[in-house]
């Protein structure tokens, strides 16, 4: 099949690419710094009307949608990128000859109208559902690999002596490796999903210090002296981070963080046809 591919030069758009191309699809990326041969440039924040996704789909079979953003900022405001384009590009595919969408939405996405992330997220997933289109809206928790934005921050965490935890260290996560989330969008590339809506989760929900925990141990790393720092202190330094740009801290990153993210793995392992990754993984790519 010939897939679109949006978000193809993120983290989980790339590791996507991949997967598809190996599957043996081809694969159009579109992105908004288009490089290559045949990419196509998209502008999330102003390609927000059907009829300037249209063209784009001439001769695609499959549109995947990867596209996403952790800050809400002037120059990526998630309204527009997370919910505005998004529906435009899905409407234009009903209108077209494209027989399937793929959305990577969030776990919890649409539960919280006060977290810009999960309210935008959910906007363009209620808007999907709404179509008399086939689709498959993918809702990972935490997703990991050697390469993500991620690993770098926790082999940090995972070698430095002191750590700091938010609280006391017990909001939940569910890490979901991303070739686990690459594997189940193939599968519902090819229509073998029946599911609308797939709780992509890792087999094992960990509070955020066991989580480090676990990768601590992967490094063979002394016990940490561990620094609880209470929600009211986090809070106060994420509002101050919000204003330095490479920082992934802010307000509502530990909202998100602290009401945990998890859910029932079997069915989505049941999707796979085989056992899910784990986190005891997580250093090893």
């Amino acid at each position: 099949m010939r897939i679109l591919l949006l978000g193809a030069s993120g983290f989980i758009g790339r590791h996507l690419e991949v997967a598809l191309v190996e599957a043996g699809h081809a694969v159009v990326r579109a992105s908004r710094n288009a490089r290559g041969q045949g990419d196509v440039q998209v502008d999330y924040v102003h390609d927000t009307a059907a009829a300037v996704w249209l063209p784009r789909l001439k001769g695609i079979d499959v549109v995947v949608n990867a596209v996403g953003v952790l800050r809400d900022a002037v120059k990526t405001p998630m309204q527009a990128i997370h919910a505005d384009a998004p529906k435009a590009l899905f409407d234009a595919c009903a209108q077209s000859n494209v027989l399937r969408v793929i959305q990577i939405s969030a776990l919890g996405a649409g539960s919280r109208d006060d977290l810009a992330y999960m309210r935008t997220k959910g906007e363009a997933d209620a808007h999907l559902q709404s179509l008399s289109l086939s689709h498959c809206i993918f809702r990972p928790s935490v997703v990991y690999g050697h390469d993500g934005e991620s690993a770098t921050m926790f082999r940090q965490l995972a070698a430095s002596p002191v750590l700091v935890v938010p609280g006391r260290g017990e909001s939940m996560l569910q890490p979901v490796h991303i070739d686990d989330l690459c594997a189940g969008v193939v599968k519902a590339v090819s229509g073998a999903v029946s599911q609308c809506v797939v709780h992509a989760v890792g087999p094992q929900a960990m509070s955020y210090r066991e989580m480090v925990a676990c990768y601590r141990a992967q490094r063979h790393s002394r016990a940490a002296w561990v620094v609880p720092m209470p929600w009211f202190l986090m809070n106060c330094v994420a509002a101050i981070a919000q204003y330095v740009p490479s920082s992934p801290l802010e307000p509502d990153t530990l909202t998100m963080l602290r009401a945990g993210s998890v859910a029932d793995a079997a069915p989505f392992e049941q999707l796979l046809g085989r056992a899910l990754r784990h986190p005891n993984t997580f250093l090893m790519g």
